[in-house]
């Protein structure tokens, strides 16, 4: 089995774990497991634990969605390849120095000209306190990579099922819990309006 293929199924076990949460097109949102409630707590410290933050668990006020997709690519792929870190931000930054490398294994692609695949992460800036304004493309975001100052706060999630206009991922710190959402597509990219999506984050470890 491939690491993408790995990454979908410690994904989907994840999100097992979690009750199923959902996040459709064209029904309402369903939220089952959620960060301050037990057993879920101790889940969230599962996946802090993996970016060296063990005293941190779903009591904490911290976004865990970074730690949650660490966690997926270390149970995927035990060899370490993925550069676990506790901000997306973080580990996004470390992948654009990596794409230096001749054959670089992880590279973050511009979403308007990549078709997504299993286990590709999208990824989008987001708002919220101390965030200031993300940015709103590919091109400011890899910029803004470049920076010792240019941190922003962003959000990504797991691609898990590609269907003709639309695609399902799975992310942590959705709704407080890890939930699958569905985007829609455009020939097969990313194109949902709700974010503005700033990468495609591919493997080929």
């Amino acid at each position: 089995m491939s690491i993408n293929e790995e990454l979908v199924r410690a994904a989907a076990q994840q999100w097992e774990r979690w009750g199923f949460s959902v996040a459709p097109l064209h029904k309402p949102k369903a939220v089952v497991g959620s960060e301050e409630k037990q057993p879920f707590v101790g889940y969230v410290h599962d996946y802090w634990v993996v970016v060296n933050r063990p005293d941190r668990n779903g009591l904490t006020d911290k976004p865990w969605s970074a730690a949650f997709i660490s966690f997926c690519f270390k149970t995927a792929d035990p060899s370490n390849s993925f550069p676990y870190n506790e901000g997306h931000y973080g580990y996004c930054q470390k992948i654009m120095k990596g794409m230096k490398a001749e054959n670089p294994k992880i590279t973050i692609e511009k979403p308007a000209d990549t078709v997504l695949e299993l286990g590709d992460l999208i990824w989008a800036g987001r708002a919220g306190t101390g965030c200031g304004t993300p940015p709103g493309t590919y091109d400011a975001a890899m910029d803004a990579l470049r920076k010792k100052d240019g941190f922003f706060c962003s959000h990504a999630d797991i691609v898990v099922a590609i269907r003709p206009g639309e695609v399902d991922v799975i992310g942590g710190n959705v709704s407080d819990s890890v939930t699958k959402t569905t985007y829609v597509t455009s020939n097969g990219k990313i194109a949902d309006p709700r974010h503005a999506w700033v990468g495609v984050i591919r493997n080929t470890i």
